[in-house]
């Protein structure tokens, strides 16, 4: 009985000496070819999207990941989801940065999705974040508790995985637009001009303006630039749709159905936002002749969509209910905002604007 009783506590000791010693793990010296990454997770309306960029002697390379459900969908009860489905969701974007290491799946092109990038390996994680857009600042406003709540969850996962603090929140409207300012900023040999970018929910407008007093400072490759920016919550093109589907103008096929069919029968519908957008216009006129981009769901835009969509009711594959309300709207805002016809359309992600923001503390600007 007592020699159990010694051998019993003889085991324990052993066991409480060996925790003891052992301590945190060692962090492993990074190698050649190990570089500073920065994680960043972009929740948009529709889906969210991991992108990791690498930070290079000659810039910023980008490794785009999967995508999995939009965050704001268990709170916004989108896509047949609800907080019930909340954990399945968040486990979903942890799962991407393990999936990000090995190829995706063929796409339709036959490319895979993604390409494999062992940031584990290869990186020295310098920040990670996952930013909404206004997909989830329609969520918070709609449930403020259930949104704190997903953030909350997010979070400490996130932060549990990676294993150092990260950062998840909503971005503001002005952040949402100055990032894809930013980012094309970055490609660009100068600043001098504007962006438009059209997501689900929202619209932005961002351009240099040296002229407004209340346009906030930020630096900007070592300087410091006036950046004025305005978002139009609730008239991205999805948001934009649900108010105004009921237009039988702005049907797919309306020419078909009525040969006297014009484009302005279906911006009659719209007026609502010429209107809104006035004061924005005025300011886009009285901005020089600066150069415009337009990105997101503009950057999608051909010169034939009214035709195809609207007159000849071809469908593309993508959303075709909605194709001819959005080939109109998306040029009527263009002209209700006043910005050239000579923009140009650019696939740039706002994301790697919030990566050279994070990295040089660009609103921190006196």
């Amino acid at each position: 009985m007592l020699n159990n009783k010694v051998l019993y506590l003889t085991l324990i000791l052993s066991l409480v000496l060996t925790v003891a010693c052992t301590g945190p793990p060692e962090r492993v010296q990074p190698g050649p070819g190990v570089s500073a990454c920065y994680i960043i997770y972009d929740a948009g309306s529709s889906a969210t999207r991991l992108f990791v960029y690498q930070e290079t002697e000659t810039g910023w390379l980008k490794h785009k990941g999967p995508e999995t459900a939009a965050l704001s969908d268990p709170v916004r009860r989108n896509r047949g989801k609800s907080m019930s489905d909340a954990n399945y969701v968040i486990g979903e974007i942890l799962i991407a940065l393990d999936n990000i290491r090995r190829n995706g799946p063929p796409g339709k092109n036959g490319q895979v999705k993604w390409a494999a990038f062992d940031w584990q390996n290869r990186c020295i994680v310098k920040a990670a974040a996952v930013y909404a857009t206004a997909g989830m600042r329609l969520a918070e406003n709609q449930d403020a508790r259930n949104s704190a709540l997903l953030w909350k969850k997010l979070n400490g996962r996130l932060s549990e995985k990676l294993g150092i603090p990260v950062t998840t929140r909503t971005l503001t409207e002005y952040e949402e637009g100055l990032y894809s300012w930013l980012a094309l900023r970055e490609l660009r040999p100068d600043g001098e001009f504007g962006v438009a970018e059209m997501g689900g929910v929202s619209l932005q407008v961002t351009f240099p303006c040296p002229y407004c007093e209340t346009a906030p400072k930020v630096r900007v490759k070592d300087k410091t630039v006036a950046v004025f920016g305005h978002s139009f919550l609730g008239w991205g093109q999805d948001e934009a749709w649900r108010k105004l589907r009921n237009s039988s103008a702005c049907t797919w096929g309306a020419g078909l159905k009525d040969p006297d069919w014009r484009v302005d029968d279906c911006e009659a519908a719209m007026v609502e936002f010429a209107e809104t957008a006035a004061d924005v216009a005025r300011m886009v006129r009285t901005s020089g002749n600066m150069r415009w981009y337009l990105t997101s769901a503009f950057s999608y835009m051909r010169n034939t969509d009214i035709d195809y969509f609207c007159r000849k009711g071809i469908n593309d594959g993508f959303q075709p209910e909605s194709s001819c309300f959005r080939a109109v709207y998306l040029q009527n805002v263009l002209d209700s905002l006043a910005v050239p016809s000579d923009y140009e359309l650019s696939k740039v992600n706002w994301t790697l604007g919030a990566v050279v923001c994070t990295a040089t503390r660009c609103l921190e600007a006196q």
